[in-house]
């Protein structure tokens, strides 16, 4: 028997890669949310080893070269000169497989009004991997009424 196939297309779509799951793995949430914490929130950038990979981290933003190196030279310039009296606060975290989403306000010093920053990780393996990012300084008002935090 013969089947002839005709006027039929095919699509074959990369899968999804699954994120790693087992009881002795952390989440990516939970690994992002305490980098977080630890990181940006208390300013302890000796703690970047603990959850940035050292073989991979793949930085896409525009300023910051790839590698966690670079990620450990400029956050002293940033905690220390930029925002030294600042503040860092996460609003919200989405996380759908190895993809982290993170909401913050980053205040440089008392009375500014801060940025609104959005950051993207990828978790491989119990370490970020990638990260992209975002900002916007926070208006005094916007159209809406709605705070962009």
């Amino acid at each position: 028997m013969t089947t002839f196939l005709t006027g039929c297309t095919f699509v074959v779509l990369n899968p999804i890669k699954k994120f790693k799951s087992t009881k002795t793995m952390k989440t990516a949430k939970e690994i992002v949310m305490n980098y977080m914490q630890e990181v940006w929130v208390n300013r302890r950038v000796d703690a970047i080893d603990r959850y940035i990979s050292p073989q991979t981290f793949i930085q896409h933003n525009p300023n910051l070269d790839n590698g966690r190196e670079a990620l450990k030279q400029f956050l002293p310039y940033l905690f220390g000169t930029i925002m030294p009296q600042g503040s860092w606060e996460v609003k919200r975290v989405i996380a759908e497989n190895d993809l982290v989403v993170v909401h913050s306000l980053a205040v440089a010093a008392s009375g500014h009004r801060g940025t609104a920053v959005v950051d993207i990780f990828r978790v491989d393996d119990n370490q970020i991997v990638e990260h992209w990012d975002l900002s916007h300084e926070v208006p005094d008002t916007t159209r809406s009424g709605n705070p962009i935090v």
